[in-house]
C-alpha cells in the first residue's frame, strides 16, 4: 500500500505531467529537468536524517506523517498558476517565480512520496521477515510493478478528464486525509525486533518455496549457494555501514540504475519519438517491461534466500549496459524494441531486490531506517541527475541514446565491482551450518 501510494511522487507518477506543465507554465524542457534535478536532490539530502527520525518514531507515526505531506504537497501543486502569480505581485520575475515554485513543489512530492512513504513501506515489511525476506519481496514483486508500469496510462487518462489541477487535486485528496488515515490505522512494527524465533536462522538451506529440481539445476551453473546468515550477529549502525565495501558495491549499482530508468522514464516520449514512435506506444512501453519485472524479481526474490547477492549485483549492472547499448537502435525493428523491453524490466527487478533485501542481511534491522535512509538519498540523487543527463545528452551531442557513451564505461566498472561485494558477516559461519 505504501509504494504504491508514494506513485505520484515517483518519476512513473509525473513523466504524464511534464508535457502539460510545459505547455500550461510556458518554460522550455531543460528549464523544467532542472527544477525536478533541484528538487529531488534537495529531497535526498534529508532522506537520511529523516531514516533516522523512522528508527525514533517507527512506521505508524512516520507513515501518516508522509502520507499528509504527499497529499498536502500535491493539493499545493494543484494552485501552481496561482501561487507564482501570488510571487510575481511582491516582484518577483514570473520566469522566476514558475520555477521557484516548481521546484519547492517538485521537492516535496519527491520528498515525501518518492523517499519516505517509500522508506516506511520498505523497512516495516523487513522489520517482520528474516530467513524468508526474499519470499516475501517476491509477493510484493508481483503486484507493485503492475500497478507502476499503468500508473502513466492511468494518470494521463486523469489528465485528459480532468485537467493536470485537477489530476493533482484528486491524487491529493486520496493521500490526505484518506491514506494517512489508512496508515496510522494499520502500519505497524513488530513489537521487539530480534525476539522472534526466526531472527537467527540456519544457513544454507533450501527455502520452503523453491523446489529441489531448481536447487540442483541452480548448482550446476556453477553459482555457488550461499551460505550466509540471514542477519548478522550484531548489528552494524551507519557509520560502520558506510566503511564497506559491499554497501558501496550495491549502492552504486542501484543509484546508477536509479539515474538510468529515472532519465528514461522522464523522458519516454521524447526517446521513443528520436526513433520515430508514437507517445501513446511509448507510454505503453512500461506494461510488458513490468511483466517481465514481475517474473525476474520473483524468481529472484525467492532465489536470493539461497544464492549470494553479489550475483544480482553484477547482473544489475549488465542489464543496463543492455539497455543503454540498444537505444540507438530503438526504431530499427521489433527486436531491438523487445530487448530494451527485457533490459528495462531486468534493470527493474533486480532494482527491486538490490535495494531491498541486501541491508538487513547484510547490516541487520536496529539501525535499518537509517541505512535504508542514506541508500535512499542516493538513489533520490541518481533520479535526480538523471532527467537533467538526458536532457543534456539531447543537447549537446543531439541523441538521447547517446548517453551511452558516457555511462556504459561506469557499469562495466559496477560488473567488476559486483564480483568483490560479499557478505561481510560470512567470517560468522560456523562449522557444519
Amino acid at each position: 500500500m505504501a509504494l504504491v501510494m508514494s506513485l505520484p511522487g515517483q518519476t512513473n507518477g509525473v513523466s504524464p505531467f511534464i508535457d502539460p506543465l510545459i505547455e500550461a507554465l510556458r518554460i522550455n524542457r531543460n528549464a523544467l529537468s532542472l527544477a525536478y534535478l533541484i528538487g529531488t536532490i534537495s529531497s535526498a539530502a534529508l532522506l537520511t536524517f529523516a531514516g533516522r527520525a523512522y528508527d525514533r518514531l517507527g512506521s505508524q507515526t512516520t507513515g501518516a506523517i508522509a502520507a499528509t505531506g504527499l497529499g498536502l504537497s500535491l493539493l499545493g501543486l494543484s494552485r501552481l498558476p496561482g501561487i507564482s502569480r501570488g510571487l510575481t505581485t511582491v516582484g518577483v520575475e514570473p520566469a522566476i517565480a514558475t520555477i521557484t515554485s516548481l521546484t519547492v513543489g517538485f521537492f516535496l512530492i519527491r520528498f515525501f512520496g518518492q523517499g519516505l512513504i517509500t522508506l516506511v513501506g520498505k523497512t516495516m515489511l523487513f522489520k517482520w521477515y528474516d530467513d524468508k525476506r526474499g519470499q516475501a519481496n517476491a509477493v510484493l514483486s508481483i503486484a507493485v510493478p503492475l500497478v507502476f508500469s499503468g500508473a502513466p496510462l492511468v494518470f494521463d487518462g486523469l489528465i485528459r478528464g480532468a485537467g493536470w489541477q485537477g489530476a493533482w487535486m484528486i491524487l491529493g485528496l486520496i493521500l490526505f486525509p484518506g491514506f494517512a488515515l489508512v496508515s496510522f490505522l494499520v502500519f505497524r512494527d513488530p513489537p521487539k525486533l530480534g525476539s522472534t524465533p526466526s531472527a537467527h536462522p540456519g544457513v544454507g538451506r533450501r527455502p520452503g518455496f523453491i523446489p529441489a529440481w531448481l536447487v540442483r539445476l541452480i548448482a550446476r551453473t556453477g553459482i555457488r549457494p550461499t551460505r550466509e546468515p540471514m542477519r548478522p550477529p550484531v548489528d552494524a549502525d551507519l557509520s560502520e555501514v558506510l566503511r564497506s565495501l559491499p554497501f558501496w558495491a550495491f549502492n552504486g549499482v542501484v543509484t546508477l540504475s536509479s539515474m538510468l530508468i529515472t532519465g528514461f522514464t522522464f523522458h519516454v516520449v521524447g526517446i521513443f519519438a528520436e526513433a520515430g514512435i508514437g507517445r501513446a506506444t511509448a507510454l505503453a512501453v512500461f506494461l510488458p517491461s513490468s511483466l517481465v519485472s514481475i517474473a525476474v524479481q520473483s524468481i529472484g526474490s525467492l532465489l536470493s534466500d539461497y544464492v549470494r547477492l553479489k550475483y544480482f549485483a553484477i547482473l544489475h549492472a549488465v542489464s543496463l549496459i543492455v539497455l543503454l547499448a540498444l537505444l540507438p537502435f530503438l526504431g530499427s525493428g521489433p527486436f531491438p524494441y523487445m530487448l530494451v523491453v527485457v533490459a528495462h524490466g531486468v534493470s527493474l527487478a533486480l532494482f527491486g531486490i538490490n535495494s531491498s533485501v541486501v541491508w538487513p542481511r547484510f547490516y541487520g534491522l536496529t539501525h535499518l531506517g537509517s541505512i535504508n535512509g542514506f541508500a535512499g538519498a542516493s538513489m533520490a540523487a541518481g533520479s535526480a541527475l538523471g532527467p537533467y543527463a538526458f536532457s543534456l545528452s539531447f543537447d549537446l551531442l543531439g541523441r538521447f541514446s547517446a548517453l551511452g557513451i558516457v555511462f556504459i564505461p561506469v557499469c562495466a566498472v559496477l560488473v567488476v565491482t559486483g564480483f568483490a561485494a560479499n557478505n561481510p558477516n560470512r567470517r560468522y559461519i560456523t562449522e557444519g551450518s
